[in-house]
């Protein structure tokens, strides 16, 4: 799939115009959401196991997460980060193109939580489901990344079941949106979705999924093709 080149380089070029007016935007839509939800989203989150890692941030990408997850970020920055380090962070989502990256022979959008020079998660304590999830032992005896390890002992194993109880909670309080014409609504977008679902409009914010977040990321792009071939079965 091919990027909408002319569409990525007017949001790069509206980043530096327009960088107050965004933030504005992005901090008034998640301070009107309230703080609806947010200690159940931590409750839940508090159900899993804790684990840690060598934090070489290979799976440090952005990834798919639920509106009230990413209500929960922006209150947390906006509670806690400086001004100017809030402009960062809107400038960061707005220049798609300094964040492409590779994982194998996979591509990727680093996410804009990592800071690699001090190889650390900036939003840690309120990361989302996908980032907790990562490196958890599943049934098989397996784990996505073997440098993860549980904290508690005995390790704990993680069925899809327990998973779905848990984020099935959290639907009920998130959004949702056809990916692709035609598909069923899902609640699950990358962090850069909802960005602009509220800085500009839903309708904006899935043609810049569709023509630019969906091309950037192979995982993204895999669902797409999916999607193609089950249209023209």
């Amino acid at each position: 799939m091919q990027i909408n080149t002319d569409l990525l380089q007017k949001i790069s070029s509206a980043a530096a115009r327009n960088l107050d007016s965004y933030l504005q935007k992005a901090l008034t839509a998640s301070a009107e959401h309230g703080s609806f939800g947010m200690q159940m989203l931590d409750q839940l989150h508090e159900k899993l196991p804790r684990t840690s890692c060598n934090d070489c941030g290979r799976c440090c990408n952005s990834v798919s997460i639920f509106s009230l997850e990413y209500h929960r970020l922006i209150r947390e920055v906006m509670a806690t980060w400086p001004p100017e380090r809030l402009r960062r962070l809107v400038q960061s989502a707005l220049r798609f193109d300094l964040r492409q990256a590779e994982a194998g022979n996979e591509k990727r959008l680093r996410c804009i939580f990592r800071d690699d020079e001090s190889k650390v998660c900036l939003v840690h304590p309120v990361r989302p489901f996908a980032c907790r999830i990562f490196g958890l032992l599943k049934e098989d005896g397996k784990r996505e990344c073997e440098e993860v390890r549980d904290l508690n002992h005995p390790e704990t194993v993680i069925t899809q079941d327990y998973l779905i109880s848990l984020q099935a909670k959290v639907l009920e309080n998130s959004e949702s949106y056809q990916p692709f014409p035609g598909e069923e609504e899902i609640h699950f977008f990358p962090f850069e979705f909802w960005f602009f679902r509220y800085i500009f409009s839903p309708e904006r914010a899935l043609q810049i999924y569709r023509e630019i977040l969906v091309p950037m990321s192979t995982p993204l792009t895999k669902l797409w093709q999916k999607h193609q071939e089950i249209q023209h079965e």
